[in-house]
């Protein structure tokens, strides 16, 4: 009979292990393509440890056909199966992942790739690169989920890129956002100042609508005249557009049946004010002889047109709002306080003071989610929230007599 291998302690030794002389472990193993290796831990638990790692890595090579699988590899696999996201999300994350990954962290195998290693890379791209904090974050939300999807499927032992900005996010705390919303006086100021001026009176009914409304500018711009019910006053908000390109093709408009969320098609209330912004569009386009020659993935009627009937874009709104606004601030005299100053706005900051107004106004966070088209009740309560402080210590003096 084979008497067993032991070390100094008495353990029982398993074939390729031995105690080295000094003190150490040693697992001597042959792989799958037949190249033979050798492992080295201070203490047999911990070599053991790593030889059922070395097991469960040769099998899975089996499995995948003797095939490393680099980082890269696991995307591959994991985006296709993302088919419950919108195209413009799952271009989003490919564009990402291209962008700072592939040809980096990406060329790695995946079981070699460690916190530690996710940290270095990001802190590289701060460094390297000058990529922002928030830009890192938004490649940590694309990794993570690469990397969960290969520990879900049992490719790896646990997810290396589990709070992985966590020093980052301590260290460079997220800055307030800087498309925060006008107050109600601002709103009624700045619309007021369109309004009157015959220079941007045409700019009026699309920044009043945003602003009393609080859809999103896809939303907005993709609006047609069959959404809006000016005699039972509300507006059906049933889908967006958004600008990208599809394979083959030039970028360009794509109409998507649905909005950013599922939460996001509802039917939103317009008050009297809003629905004359409606009829006073409607007399510009007729007076400027204006009609939509435009369609999108069946989808035409838009409510609001450029010179040339076709919808607005993103840039050109924002930039003539820049115009606004400089207009605006030109136009205070000397006498008035500067807080009465409009501070830099875009199409997105109108949707912020829709919810600022509605804050303001009393409105129940639930019916403010609603409205907002918000999937989840912590985005209005994170973001939408926030009120001047004027009105903090309004509130304070009123509730407190």
């Amino acid at each position: 009979m084979c008497r067993e291998k032991t070390d100094s302690k008495g353990n029982v030794l398993f074939r390729g292990e031995r105690e080295r002389n000094d003190g150490r472990y040693e697992y001597r193993y042959t792989d799958h393509r037949g190249v033979q290796h050798s492992v080295y831990e201070n203490r047999l638990q911990q070599l053991r440890m790593e030889e059922a790692k070395i097991a469960y890595r040769e099998h899975k090579g089996l499995l995948y056909g003797l095939k490393e699988l680099l980082l890269n590899d696991v995307f591959d696999m994991w985006l296709p199966g993302k088919a419950e996201l919108k195209h413009n999300t799952i271009r989003g994350y490919r564009q990402i992942y291209d962008t700072y990954i592939r040809n980096g962290l990406g060329k790695r195998s995946i079981e070699d790739i460690k916190t530690q290693d996710v940290k270095l890379y990001y802190s590289s791209l701060k460094l390297e690169r000058s990529l922002s904090v928030e830009s890192i974050c938004r490649i940590q939300n694309v990794l993570f989920q690469v990397f969960q999807y290969a520990y879900d499927s049992e490719l790896i032992w646990k997810n290396p890129a589990l709070r992985a900005t966590k020093e980052l996010r301590r260290n460079h705390p997220k800055r307030v956002s800087m498309r925060e919303g006008l107050n109600e006086s601002e709103a009624e100021r700045l619309t007021d100042f369109i309004l009157n001026s015959p220079k941007f009176c045409d700019w009026y009914p699309v920044i009043y609508i945003m602003i009393h409304t609080g859809m999103r500018l896809g939303e907005t711009i993709s609006l047609r005249w069959c959404d809006v019910n000016l005699f039972e006053r509300y507006i059906d908000v049933n889908h967006d557009v958004t600008y990208y390109a599809k394979e083959g093709e030039r970028a360009g408009y794509h109409a998507s049946d649905g909005t950013k969320t599922v939460a996001g098609i509802r039917k939103i209330p317009i008050d009297e004010k809003v629905v004359e912004a409606f009829m006073m569009e409607r007399k510009i386009l007729e007076s400027n002889e204006i009609k939509c020659v435009q369609e999108i993935d069946g989808y035409t009627d838009f409510v609001f047109l450029n010179k040339n009937g076709k919808i607005f874009c993103q840039s050109s709104i924002n930039r003539e709002l820049a115009k606004i606004v400089e207009s605006y601030n030109c136009s205070i005299s000397e006498d008035d306080n500067e807080s009465r100053e409009i501070p830099h706005i875009t199409c997105h900051s109108l949707r912020h003071t829709y919810a600022t107004i509605l804050c303001e106004r009393g409105v129940n966070l639930k019916v403010m989610q609603m409205l907002l088209g918000h999937k989840d009740i912590s985005t209005t309560m994170d973001i939408y929230t926030r009120v001047s402080r004027d009105f903090v210590f309004k509130e304070y003096a009123e509730k407190m007599r």
